[in-house]
């Protein structure tokens, strides 16, 4: 049974949607949490060669909430299903655990869940030091982003007129 939302604001997050060209041409969306979008767009044109297109702004929100209330949120914008993945890893050498999400548009979310088991390693993913939970939601895309300078610092400038 999935967990539940608690409907609180805790729960949704501000996400910048934009399309993804690699070199060769291959092409896809990703969802990225708005306050690392800068760090993560850098990474992924130096790093891997990707250039990132067609920014807009979006609020995740828990699938239960949305759903609970459906008769609002439907009006709020483009509405289009994505997966929350949380997962948590416990280092053994320092003692620490490391949690973060991912989110992934709800018809790449068994690719993600592969690559994800991919990258751990078989002991640790048949462990208790691993946890990987999908938690269904949607994205209410709220307003395209024209001009990539409206992104300063991670933070759009417009976002309290939006939400």
């Amino acid at each position: 049974m999935p967990p539940q939302s608690t409907g609180d604001s805790a729960d949704f997050q501000k996400l910048i949607r934009c399309h993804m060209v690699g070199p060769k041409g291959s092409q896809g969306v990703r969802f990225v949490a708005l306050e690392y979008f800068s760090l993560w767009e850098h990474m992924m044109r130096t790093r891997h060669g990707l250039e990132c297109t067609d920014y807009s702004v979006g609020l995740w929100i828990p699938a239960d909430e949305f759903e609970r209330k459906a008769h609002i949120y439907s009006h709020s914008g483009t509405v289009e299903a994505v997966a929350r993945f949380n997962f948590s890893i416990f280092d053994d050498t320092y003692h620490y655990t490391y949690a973060a999400s991912r989110f992934v548009p709800d018809a790449d979310t068994e690719h993600f869940r592969q690559v994800m088991l991919a990258h751990i390693p078989d002991d640790i993913r048949r462990s208790s030091r691993f946890s990987l939970e999908a938690i269904p939601g949607y994205c209410i895309e709220k307003a395209n982003v024209t001009n990539r300078d409206s992104l300063v610092l991670g933070l759009y400038h417009g976002l309290h007129d939006i939400y």
